[in-house]
């Protein structure tokens, strides 16, 4: 309590007390505005009574009896406890010399360095850019007709014309999405969320100034160096009706879905061109993307206050990392600290849940921040930022909370919660260090380089089966005649014509007279000759032999004078010693596989079991391209890869080709099958495992 002196100080003149909503306990409460700072103060009874009854000037100690008899009863330390409150926060009047130095002092304290200002706020700065709040109330008229029920039941009915009108025709409405992808798609995607965004701030600023709070500044701010639209609405805490700051809050969100649904019935009428694609955008990716971010309540954005205000809950984040840092340190370390404040069960399983959530949450969100400003800057930038980002914002608040762990360690005895803490800790100690199974899973695809699936060329009966299921035939083997009747018929045909052409020729050859026919007649005969020489290739190809030694798999729904659809395989022939698996290893797995070592393959469907196999050969450079498409990101696969302008699939990671020879394995149906190959690699613990892909990582990303 330093910097309390022993009489009472003035209180400033220009605060106001506002009347407010009840406190959550149902208890009367107030607001205490200071206009000087733009802060408000949510006071309860025994502060507002400290201020109707205050004396500036008067001896602590004489105040105090003063009060009492007023049947009002308070300590030393509880108006100290208050006295600091309100100095602390500069509600206090600097009449003296002394005091107006210490608030200077105070003041310069407060003020941080540009580079030290810059590491708390570069996540977020804020730049105030226009003071609306005469312009607000000069054209809030305008704005009360978009808060009437009519218009509000215009839009929906124009959405749901427009919804139906883009799901008749749904592939124009998402194809529309690839235009956004060239440079004037780019700009116009651009003025499109500039605007959208703009009027989402309107909407909070109009209807904050609908129920009578003023709206100081409008401006934009910088979240991670990536400029955002804000309004200040602090002003809204002046309102009494929780039902209407939750609709200052949700404002925004609003008018953003009101814009889609006019957007999307705009769509269905505009012409091909700029402005169907900024409706596109204006239905779809902008909205989206502000209620990604907007909804949030574990970031200080409209979904935050809408839940503060839906659970009516001021305070709510330093409240609730109170209850949990209190839950934690009571139910982990052991200690007996007394409770932040008195709530409910209900409302204190809230709190602790909401913390921890939002924790976990920040965690990964500061986390990828860490990447994201690594990997966008320029490298020195991205590894100073990803440091301050990774100590400043995640190690330092567990260091911090670990530092008051020790100091209270003293004054903690054993009991049953931290000795079983204790316990659960020591067995994720053990987890995390004790090697355990490293089985190493590579995708991979099991192929017969000599494979052939055999169908009738024509359509055709058939008229002889040599061959049964399962049998090893050898290569120029005949497994099966086929016979086609229009086909012979045909050849009969010609035969025949061809015959009776060659006997009139025989007839005309010796008259000179008719030399013209038998040159005709001649032709014709070529003709038809050549037409029955196609048709006798049509006949040998009917008897179909196997082009390679192989197995065959004959499909037994075939029998002799069946006929056979072309499009349907009659059996499969494979070479069994032709059979070859083929799998992809990344690079931080590839000093794990040895030649000659045993892995199973796992077929992704379910045609077989478990797979023996054994390493055969292991590529000591990298491949460029995947040759199996199946096995890659963007046909459903684990390999990550894009495509080159030619159409080839590059791999986003290094993998390394690893050829394994199967076991006693004799079936195949298809010429490729996909599945995973399994190798039992050396037993490594989870440290181990986190250590060197760390290690890995710093290695790949320390040149510059």
């Amino acid at each position: 309590m330093q910097g309390i002196s022993e009489t009472l100080p003035s209180i400033r003149e220009d605060l106001q007390l506002l009347d407010s909503a009840p406190a959550e306990d149902g208890s009367k409460s107030w607001i205490l505005y200071d206009p000087l700072q733009n802060k408000y103060f949510t006071i309860g009874l025994d502060a507002f009574k400290l201020i109707s009854l205050w004396e500036a000037g008067c001896e602590i100690k004489d105040f105090i009896k003063k009060i009492n008899k007023k049947e009002y009863f308070i300590d030393e330390e509880g108006l100290l406890v208050f006295l600091d409150f309100i100095s602390n926060n500069k509600l206090i009047k600097a009449s003296k010399e002394n005091k107006s130095k210490e608030f200077f002092e105070q003041e310069e304290k407060s003020k941080l360095g540009f580079f030290k200002w810059l590491l708390h706020n570069y996540l977020f700065i804020r730049v105030p850019l226009l003071k609306p709040n005469r312009w607000l109330e000069d054209n809030l008229f305008i704005a009360n007709i978009f808060y009437s029920k009519l218009w509000i039941s215009f839009v929906f009915i124009l959405g749901f014309i427009g919804v139906v009108l883009s799901l008749r025709n749904w592939e124009e409405y998402t194809n529309t999405f690839s235009y956004m992808f060239s440079v004037q798609g780019a700009f116009y995607y651009l003025l499109s969320v500039i605007f959208v965004k703009s009027l989402h701030e309107l909407g909070h600023a109009f209807t904050a100034k609908k129920y009578g709070a003023n709206v100081p500044a409008m401006g934009v701010a910088f979240l991670v160096l990536f400029p955002v639209l804000y309004t200040d609405t602090t002003d809204s805490w002046r309102i009494k009706s929780k039902e209407k700051r939750l609709r200052i809050v949700m404002a925004g969100m609003k008018v953003e879905i009101y814009l889609a649904l006019i957007a999307t019935f705009l769509w269905s009428f505009l012409p091909d061109g700029v402005l169907k694609s900024i409706a596109f955008v204006i239905a779809t990716t902008s909205w989206i993307s502000s209620l990604l971010i907007n909804i949030s309540p574990f970031l200080r954005f409209d979904g935050y206050y809408a839940l503060s205000d839906w659970t009516d809950t001021k305070n709510l984040q330093p409240r609730s990392f109170a209850m949990a840092r209190w839950f934690i340190r009571r139910n982990i370390l052991g200690s007996n600290d007394e409770v932040p404040e008195f709530l409910p069960s209900y409302k204190q399983n809230f709190f602790i849940v909401y913390a921890i959530a939002t924790w976990i949450y920040r965690f990964f969100l500061f986390l990828g921040i860490a990447f994201l400003v690594y990997y966008f800057t320029f490298k020195v930038l991205g590894i100073f930022l990803f440091i301050i980002e990774i100590v400043w914002f995640i190690l330092l608040p567990i260091y911090k909370e670990l530092k008051i762990w020790f100091e209270k360690l003293p004054t903690v005895r054993l009991n049953r919660r931290n000795i079983s803490s204790l316990l659960v800790l020591c067995a994720l100690i053990a987890l995390f260090v004790t090697p355990l199974s490293n089985n190493i899973q590579m995708p991979a695809v099991l192929e017969a380089k000599e494979y052939m699936q055999v169908h009738a060329p024509y359509k055709a009966k058939i008229k002889e089966i040599n061959i049964i299921n399962g049998q090893y035939v050898k290569k120029g083997d005949v497994l099966l005649r086929l016979e086609s009747l229009e086909n012979d018929f045909l050849i009969n045909k010609f035969e025949k014509e061809i015959q009776s052409l060659n006997l009139e020729l025989q007839r005309v050859a010796a008259s000179k007279e008719n030399l013209d026919k038998s040159i005709i007649l001649e032709e014709e005969v070529l003709r038809k000759q050549k037409s029955k020489e196609g048709l006798l290739k049509i006949r040998n190809s009917l008897v179909l032999k196997a082009d390679f030694d192989g197995i065959i798999y004959k499909n037994n729904t075939f029998n002799k004078n069946q006929w056979i659809n072309p499009k349907e395989a009659i059996f499969t022939l494979y070479n069994p010693k032709s059979i070859k698996l083929t799998a992809f290893c990344e690079e931080t797995d590839l000093k794990y596989i040895k030649i000659n070592e045993i892995g199973k393959f796992i077929l992704n469907s379910a045609d077989f079991e478990p797979i023996n196999t054994q390493i055969q050969s292991v590529s000591n450079i990298s491949l460029p391209y995947i040759s199996f498409p199946e096995l890659t990101s963007i046909y459903g696969g684990s390999i990550p890869v894009r495509k080159d302008s030619k159409d080839r699939l590059i791999s986003e990671k290094a993998y390394y080709k690893v050829e394994a020879r199967l076991d006693n394995f004799r079936k195949i149906y298809k010429i490729r099958k996909d599945g995973i190959l399994v190798v039992e690699g050396e037993p490594l613990s989870i440290v181990d495992k986190i250590t060197k892909k760390a290690i890995a990582l710093f290695i790949r990303e320390s040149g510059f």
